[in-house]
């Protein structure tokens, strides 16, 4: 009799029969993973880095040429000179970029993250005043709506006791202290008349705070506008100068012989 472990083992034998099961990863080609190896370790970055731009597309125009070989109407001696025009094009233009700071710049820590880290923080914490504003409006809304119940309440209250002053019935059930207190009751609706105006400030604080609460969701939606338009102009001047690329030039046909 077969054990469980054997069984299992069997069983993970028949489930693996006729699947298809993962392959490893083709190596990298061998004259791929020269193409850094051959370049000093004592050059600058940028120096390198140019270099190995260089090499890299040598590399590509041998491949290529190779593929081209055997296809009808290919000409070794046209294509060669394009890839000569080519190289001495690119090597302009790694001059170029190395002159610019690009090349330095790629090897260098880029500091366009913290330029997006800081404006994100900033957009965030703009949000969050917003939201702050907002709920600070809300929360005194809700106390000035209960102040104005509370007043109504109390002028309710006086307007009773004053109808009832003429008559102590009511208050022989209280102790003499409460009694005292209730006869004593200021006059509430001279009160709310003399705080009118400090109500009148409330409100209009309140409605800046809204109008300020308002601008700061439109500067928010202009500045999201804004950088939306900005992103779409950088792609679109960094795609318009693919047009000249040196492969347009490497795989376009000889030029034409005129007849004589």
């Amino acid at each position: 009799s077969t054990t469980p472990r054997a069984k299992r083992r069997s069983w993970c034998r028949s489930s693996l029969k006729g699947t298809k099961r993962r392959k490893s990863l083709p190596p990298v080609h061998q004259d791929v993973t020269e193409l850094s190896k051959s370049i000093s370790l004592d050059l600058p970055e940028v120096d390198r880095l140019s270099m190995l731009l260089l090499s890299s597309f040598q590399f590509s125009a041998q491949k290529f040429e190779h593929i081209l070989k055997q296809t009808d109407g290919f000409s070794p001696e046209a294509f060669k000179a394009n890839v000569d025009s080519v190289s001495e094009d690119l090597k302009r233009y790694m001059q170029k970029l190395k002159r610019d700071g690009t090349l330095k710049s790629c090897v260098e820590d880029p500091k366009g993250i913290l330029l997006d880290s800081a404006l994100d923080e900033s957009v965030a914490q703009v949000k969050e005043c917003i939201a702050r504003f907002a709920a600070e409006c809300q929360s005194w809304d809700q106390l000035l709506l209960r102040y104005q119940e509370s007043a109504e309440e109390m002028s309710r209250q006086l307007e009773q006791c004053r109808r009832d002053s003429g008559r102590a019935e009511p208050l022989r059930h209280l102790h003499t202290s409460q009694a005292h207190v209730l006869r004593t009751k200021p006059d509430y609706q001279q009160i709310l008349e003399a705080q009118g105006e400090v109500l009148s400030c409330m409100e209009l604080v309140l409605d800046e705070l809204q109008q300020v609460v308002k601008l700061l969701q439109a500067f928010s939606e202009d500045s999201r506008q804004y950088l939306r338009r900005l992103s779409e102009q950088l792609a679109t001047r960094t795609f318009r100068q693919l047009e000249n690329s040196p492969v347009r030039k490497l795989i376009a046909p000889p030029p034409r012989e005129m007849p004589p």
